[in-house]
């Protein structure tokens, strides 16, 4: 077994049993009614589930070799854009934030072409913006462009 599994299944084992327990303290509802809590208890028992695995899952003998050089630097942007839209998500608003998101992600970090990231990115955010402003009326922040939704 390759070290950084263990230690990052320790990590993720660790943190969703605290996670477990913290949600377990907000109200867990029932099966037709589920509260607060359960969306976030069944994220961290799959958590501590999945990171159990990595820690005792049995040694295979034969591990293939990793292929390919290491992607660190596209990983620094994904967690970049990801701290950028925390910060921009209030003054620019879902539709456009989401969509600045999505492209970046798309043709920065997947190497798409940047036509095709552009289309994917302004079409998830639209339907994403519809299914949760207009479907499950989740009051979305509008930022620079003025809709009205989640009333």
């Amino acid at each position: 077994m390759i070290r950084i599994d263990r230690i990052v299944g320790i990590w993720a084992l660790a943190g969703g049993v605290t996670l477990a327990i913290f949600s377990w303290q907000l109200d867990l509802g029932n099966f037709r009614m589920p509260g607060p809590g359960a969306w976030p208890f069944l994220l961290a028992i799959s958590m501590a589930l999945l990171g159990g695995w990595l820690v005792f899952r049995p040694q295979s003998s034969t591990k293939a070799a990793l292929k390919g050089v290491p992607r660190w630097g596209h990983l620094a942007i994904a967690l970049g854009t990801l701290f950028g839209y925390v910060l921009i998500l209030e003054s620019l608003g879902y539709l456009v934030a989401t969509t600045l998101l999505m492209f970046v992600q798309l043709h920065w970090v997947e190497n798409r072409h940047w036509a095709a990231s552009l289309f994917i990115a302004a079409m998830g955010a639209v339907i994403s913006f519809m299914v949760f402003g207009f479907w499950l009326k989740v009051l979305l922040p509008s930022g620079i462009v003025p809709l009205r939704v989640g009333l």
